[in-house]
């Protein structure tokens, strides 16, 4: 009979290890335990980790256009608010004109100038609102104030007309003052200003200048015609805002500079009644244009809605499918961490039993 001899340092080595793989087998079940999916997509899918792969990818797209969706809707709900506040400054200046009538009192022309300044200062200041760093009525160049403050009394856009209207003037036959208009004069200028607020007609050029300057890109806005789009959804792209060039702006804008112009005590009867008609005119369908762009946008955040609807929609499903690849039995890989704790703590014990080995004990 022939004894064989076993190391004891062998043996703790081979304890060394089985710890060590234990320990690391231990913190992937701990993993799968805790996220729910397996600690190794890869091994573990084999062949269909790129199906995986590809779902995560489709998962990580619809979440990024959630989120620009989400953003596209807080802009059209700002713009669509500020568009309302608009519109019942508009209603005013109409009611404004209304109670005003014919009336040369003096008292009933100061408070009507004075509504209108409320509602052009109101209405610039809506216009240059600005969220999430962009100005939601500049189109496209959303990083710039799309208003000038036009609402200033020595704002450059006012010093402009007044020197159109002062040159008007003075080419007339005989030349005649703001006062002395007659309704035929009042109607003349009151028409190219028409033209020149829709952009039309340029303003009369001053040498040395050898053409004249588009009042309102050079004088009152800075914004782009182009509205801002997005991409709702994988095949649907929409505008989501609005520009201060709108038709609806201009006829607000030419209301209010009519207005403040004409409608006072240094113009004549003729010429306050014309432009108090142009006034009532024009402010109606800034109303409409108005009120037709805040509803353009609600469409649109409609259509953003049921955007964001049908991509959730996919969203769970593709979820649903990658949690069935993907997703581990949560209760089998508590069971192996339990059996791997209980695998370690016996190494432990045995690894401890065989350092306490010695000679020493059986020599006495």
């Amino acid at each position: 009979m022939k004894t064989s001899f076993i190391s004891s340092l062998s043996v703790q080595t081979t304890m060394r290890y089985a710890v060590a793989k234990a320990q690391k087998d231990m913190v992937a079940a701990q993993q799968e335990v805790t996220t729910g999916r397996h600690a190794d997509v890869g091994v573990a899918l084999g062949a269909t980790t790129a199906r995986s792969l590809d779902l995560t990818r489709d998962v990580l797209r619809i979440k990024s256009m959630l989120t620009t969706n989400s953003l596209a809707t807080q802009r059209l709900e700002s713009s669509e608010e500020a568009l309302s506040k608009m519109s019942d400054r508009s209603q005013d200046v109409m009611n404004a004109l209304i109670t005003l009538g014919d009336s040369k009192d003096a008292t009933m022309i100061s408070t009507f100038q004075t509504s209108i300044q409320t509602a052009l200062e109101t209405v610039v200041g809506f216009a240059n609102t600005s969220v999430n760093g962009e100005y939601l009525f500049a189109g496209i160049n959303s990083d710039v104030k799309p208003l000038e403050d036009v609402s200033e009394a020595d704002s450059a856009a006012r010093q402009a007309l007044d020197r159109e209207l002062d040159i008007f003037l003075a080419a007339q036959v005989p030349p005649v003052t703001k006062d002395q208009m007659t309704t035929a004069q009042s109607a003349a200028f009151l028409t190219k200003m028409e033209n020149i607020f829709a952009g039309t007609e340029a303003l009369t050029p001053v040498p040395p200048a050898v053409a004249g300057a588009d009042f309102w890109s050079t004088f009152v806005s800075n914004a782009s015609d182009t509205s801002m789009k997005s991409r709702v959804s994988q095949s649907e792209v929409l505008d989501t805002s609005t520009s201060a060039n709108t038709k609806g702006m201009r006829d607000f804008m030419f209301t209010a500079f009519v207005s403040e112009m004409f409608i006072n005590t240094a113009t004549s009867d003729e010429g306050r009644r014309e432009a108090a008609a142009r006034a009532m005119s024009y402010v109606g369908t800034a109303k409409l244009g108005i009120d037709q762009e805040r509803t353009r946008l609600g469409l649109s955040a409609e259509r953003v809605k049921k955007a964001d609807e049908t991509l959730q929609a996919q969203k769970n499903i593709i979820e649903t499918h990658l949690n069935d690849l993907e997703s581990v039995d949560a209760y089998e890989a508590s069971t192996r961490v339990k059996g791997l704790e209980a695998l370690i703590e016996t190494a432990y014990t045995l690894t401890s039993r065989l350092q306490q080995l010695s000679l020493v004990n059986f020599l006495r």
